[in-house]
């Protein structure tokens, strides 16, 4: 039972890495503010969020203005 969890948790780490259709990189993820409402509230909730900020998305919306 442990190796099939650690298996599964392996592979929910990994799909997202190995996906070709994302909307961010790996380390610099697109956030806009949707995201970061919704990494607030599952930090809020659950107390795992997502890398999306509500300072990161200002950031980002700044830079995609200027482009």
């Amino acid at each position: 039972m442990k190796r099939i969890c650690a298996i599964c948790l392996f592979a929910i780490i990994l799909l997202p890495a190995c996906s070709n259709n994302h909307d961010g990189g790996l380390l610099d993820p697109d956030c806009t503010a949707e995201k970061a409402a919704k990494s607030t509230a599952m930090k809020a909730t659950v107390g795992i969020g997502g890398r999306c900020t509500p300072a990161e998305a200002a950031k980002d919306t700044a830079k995609r203005a200027v482009q």
